[in-house]
């Protein structure tokens, strides 16, 4: 091997390792074999504006390429002859997942053009920047989907996960100022979210770690002041809490969500009703309030209970039942909310609840009777005294009583009963009268002539 030859070529790895140890998401290796001969590989990408060109001049149907802001790599793999660079092309070999053969044909022709331009010096460089920047579309040169036992759609995947991944390699490589701390903090040790802002990892754990310990994960959403309106809120995805948040605090999150569900949507969703599963249960659509839980657990939505097939539910207190019905009526007549009484009357059925309802009532009737009434001692119609003495008059059988003992009444001598010293109601005829109480500006004079005067005109007339 020529000494000369040697000598560039090694000063050419050297040139390249130190471009290549600045980007470390860039890849350039090479080794030496027995004989001396240089081999190696380098990945180059296409620059952002042959990236856009090379997209936007591609027929890949209804591919969405909005956020596809680079391409994978063009992999050239090299061996130098030993008479490279003085005489000798090096031999390269070409290979990218994302352009088809014909179009790394012509690209191979371009670097083969760039060796027969600046002969007898180094090109690695140069192909290196070609590549880059030189490579224009046309009908042989655009981007392939699919092949190498590859879908379409499993193609772009990759392509938008090496996005993602170079993305992710810049950010960690850069310092960013923590809004919550207003410390500047490695990427390392930082992580951005869907909306961009950009936190430290420890203070967005310890934001996460109060919202889930308080149970208020619908403020799971970016704590930057930008996001914290109503119209501009970003809600915290699962796959950066997933890196943000310990597995117990992840199940946590899906239980309280589950829990949500549940209580906003019940008509659809229930909590399974088994001690210790959390998991949320869809209603079957074909049969009214069967849940059956991915637990193997079947169970009623309106009472939880094991399923009990087309019967309605128990009822463990009919009175307890019947109040909460006659109060979500009154609720519904006040406020027009119908959302309890509904419920009741799906659960338990529409004409059993009401006539449920009627039966209470009824018999509430009769206990208010029994505890503030007296029998007529003749037909037995039960009389309430609201005020005035105990001789009472039976609106239905004429029949004179005494309210205190339920006795007869002589109807030409009632009072005989209340002046007989011998009868236990003796002087008791006015006995728990309520005393009427006048007003401290009552004046008996005023009252004793309007009185007067009410009589005189009665007379008149």
């Amino acid at each position: 091997m020529d000494d000369e030859c040697l000598e560039l070529q090694r000063s050419e790895m050297e040139a390249l390792t130190a471009v290549y140890t600045l980007d470390s998401s860039d890849v350039f290796t090479y080794s030496t074999n027995t004989s001396g001969i240089i081999s190696g590989l380098i990945d180059v990408e296409v620059d952002a504006n042959v990236c856009r060109q090379l997209i936007e001049a591609s027929d890949t149907g209804n591919v969405n390429w909005q956020h596809v802001e680079c391409l994978p790599p063009i992999r050239i793999e090299f061996t130098l002859p030993a008479t490279y660079p003085i005489s000798a092309p090096p031999q390269t070999l070409l290979s990218c997942s994302w352009l088809p053969d014909a179009a790394l044909d012509i690209v191979q022709h371009g670097l083969l053009d760039i060796w027969a331009a600046e002969q007898g010096m180094c090109v690695l460089g140069s192909f290196i920047d070609y590549i880059q920047h030189d490579i224009r579309p046309s009908s042989e040169i655009q981007i392939r989907l699919g092949g190498d036992g590859l879908t379409a759609e499993s193609h772009i995947t990759r392509i938008y996960a090496y996005g993602s991944a170079k993305q992710h390699m810049y950010f960690e490589s850069q310092t960013h100022i923590c809004p919550i701390c207003m410390e500047e903090q490695s990427g390392r040790h930082c992580i951005q979210l869907s909306c961009t802002h950009v936190f430290c990892l420890e203070c967005l754990r310890g934001y996460l770690d109060v919202l889930i310990r308080e149970g208020n994960i619908l403020r799971m959403i970016c704590p930057h002041a930008d996001c914290q309106a109503p119209d501009t809120a970003t809600a915290i995805s699962d796959s950066e809490l997933a890196k943000l948040v310990s597995n117990e605090q992840m199940t946590r999150i899906r239980r309280l969500r589950n829990q949500r569900r549940a209580e906003t949507d019940s008509t659809n969703y229930a909590m399974c009703a088994r001690t210790g599963c959390d998991l949320v249960v869809k209603n079957d659509t074909q049969v009214d309030r069967l849940c059956v839980c991915e637990c193997g657990f079947t169970f009623c939505r309106m009472c939880r209970c094991t399923w009990h097939g087309v019967n309605r539910c128990a009822i463990k207190d009919v009175r307890e039942l019947v109040e909460k019905y006659r109060q979500a009526c009154m609720d519904e007549a006040e406020d027009g909310s119908s959302k309890e009484r509904k419920y009741l009357e799906q659960r338990h059925g529409k004409a059993f609840m009401r006539q449920y309802r009627r039966y209470i009532e009824e018999a509430l009737s009769l206990e208010y009777i029994e505890a503030n009434s007296v029998q007529c001692p003749k037909c037995k119609q039960g009389i309430n005294k609201i005020f005035g003495c105990n001789h009472m008059t039976c609106s239905r059988c004429n029949t004179h009583f005494c309210y205190l003992c339920g006795s007869l009444l002589d109807s030409s001598h009632p009072m005989a009963h209340f002046n007989n010293s011998k009868s236990r109601c003796y002087a008791k005829l006015m006995e728990n009268v309520e005393q009427v109480v006048e007003p401290e500006n009552y004046d008996a004079v005023e009252a004793d002539q309007a009185e007067a005067n009410l009589l005189i005109r009665l007379a008149l007339e």
